[in-house]
């Protein structure tokens, strides 16, 4: 019985790939032929490094809000990377193909739709992508994440499951959280993170606003790569009372979802992988949607801030002091806090990549039958 999960681009599509691929495993047993059909980027690479999957890449890139000059070439590498997946498919024939969407599954779900392989698509946003939208008629199931997206499904037999999360999510424990962060005292843990490769406008906003919080909360924040070397001298300039309250990590691995749930307030973007996590948790947040692409993330703040499980701010509103006056007056409410952590709690879906391999393994099923 061979799976192929196709998950590539950003952190936003592997990581709920992998999540998927480990309880197919669970679920199917070492039997089961696994194989993860990604880009070719160097993020692909490292996050599939060391999971025990094969590992496919494809150069599939992006058609949408590229150059104009530069469409042909990803067209072209569209149509390659369909006859890569096309000759693989023709070597041994998957019984069931789950794709989480994005450009990578392009070429794959079109590739399934021509030979008759059965297919799942999974989202994580309130607005789908492109793809999303696209290739969804084209598969034998879709499952979503918020109600919101069910009308942009057509033709398709659609499920509300949640997004696949790490294991992590399942059971984090807070006070290994507050450990890990090395709170003093009772003072209140604020995180902030703006996905895998951070946010420079979350960033800069809470720079502008450091000084100000560090007298009253423990900061940790996650700030990527771009961002890392100029906050640590940020931290190192410090005064000695208040280098201590903030810690600045590149990013965290081990231990994330301890944090997550330890967390008094979460600053975030609202990408699908982080919201599911932040309601996995039932954390509260504030988030700060992208405005890339289709303003996917702007529907799926707007979504969580409705349902009371966060509050949302734009990034046009980040002037000065703006961040720090959203925080404290949260924090100074306790009774808001705790209704924002109950609705997000109520939105979790901690054991989404278990419904997945569950539903995946269903469709599978027919199909080594008849074989």
């Amino acid at each position: 019985m061979r799976f192929v999960l196709v998950g590539g681009g950003t952190a936003g599509h592997i990581f709920p790939t992998i999540a998927v691929a480990h309880r197919l495993i669970e679920l199917v047993g070492p039997s089961a032929s696994l194989t993860a059909v990604c880009g070719v980027r160097e993020l692909d690479r490292l996050l599939y490094n060391n999971v025990g999957l094969k590992v496919f890449p494809i150069p599939a890139r992006g058609i949408i809000d590229v150059a104009v000059w530069r469409i042909p070439w990803h067209l072209w590498l569209m149509l390659r990377s369909f006859v890569l997946v096309w000759r693989d498919f023709t070597e041994q024939k998957p019984s069931v193909v789950v794709a989480s969407g994005g450009y990578v599954s392009v070429p794959v779900l079109l590739v399934c739709w021509l030979r008759r392989i059965p297919s799942i698509i999974f989202s994580g946003d309130a607005a789908l992508g492109w793809a999303t939208r696209l290739m969804a008629p084209l598969t034998t199931m879709a499952t979503i994440a918020f109600d919101e997206a069910r009308d942009q499904v057509s033709k398709t037999p659609t499920q509300l499951t949640g997004y696949p999360i790490r294991p992590a999510f399942t059971n984090p424990d807070p006070a290994a959280g507050r450990l890990f962060a090395n709170v003093r005292g009772n003072r209140p843990l604020v995180l902030v993170m703006g996905g895998s490769q951070g946010a420079h406008a979350i960033n800069e906003a809470l720079k502008l606003d450091l000084a100000s919080l560090l007298d009253r909360v423990h900061v940790v924040h996650v700030s990527g790569r771009d961002d890392y070397e100029k906050l640590k001298t940020v931290k190192a300039r410090l005064p000695d009372s208040q280098r201590h309250a903030y810690d600045v990590y590149e990013f965290i691995s081990d231990g994330f979802a301890n944090l997550l749930a330890g967390a008094d307030l979460v600053i975030s973007r609202a990408g699908a992988t982080s919201v599911a996590e932040l309601s996995a948790v039932g954390a509260a947040s504030i988030l700060i949607p992208g405005t890339f692409g289709k303003e996917h993330q702007v529907a799926t703040a707007t979504a969580m801030a409705r349902a009371g499980a966060a509050t949302m701010l734009i990034e046009s509103q980040l002037v000065p002091g703006k961040l720090a006056k959203t925080l404290c007056d949260l924090l100074a409410h306790p009774e808001k806090l705790n209704h924002m952590r109950q609705a997000s709690r109520a939105r979790g879906k901690p054991d989404a990549a278990g419904v997945l391999a569950t539903l995946s393994h269903e469709l599978a099923i027919p199909k080594t039958r008849t074989s």
